[in-house]
């Protein structure tokens, strides 16, 4: 249940980063595809402040959700070893055996195409 939750997090976590950084652009950031409107709404220095705090709270937030992952995962791992072990013997015990299948008829002599 936490793992789901964590993953679920990372997903949105990394949806929007993956925003704020295609928000950005090498000539002046968002302003430029507002055509000068963000100045209005973020002030005077316009959204590229704003989208590089987010995009460095963003990146932060992805490497703690990476590193939480792996030590939810390293954990789901051991506990769910054991139930993926008796899974495999039932399995196993459930198996029928293999009955000898007749061997097919090998031709008495040449065989013969007629065109």
């Amino acid at each position: 249940m936490l793992y789901t939750l964590a993953l679920i997090i990372h997903v949105i976590i990394c949806v929007a980063l993956v925003l704020v950084i295609l928000a950005q652009t090498s000539q002046g950031g968002l302003d430029a595809n507002l055509g000068g409107a963000a100045m209005n709404v973020f002030g005077g220095t316009g959204a590229s402040k704003m989208l590089k705090k987010w995009t460095q709270i963003l990146a932060i937030a992805f490497a703690v959700s990476c590193m939480l992952l792996a030590f939810l995962v390293r954990d789901l791992d051991s506990v769910g070893t054991g139930k993926t072990q008796k899974m495999q013997e039932k399995i196993d015990e459930t198996q029928v055996p293999d009955t000898p299948q007749p061997e097919p008829k090998k031709p008495s002599g040449p065989i013969q195409i007629e065109l």
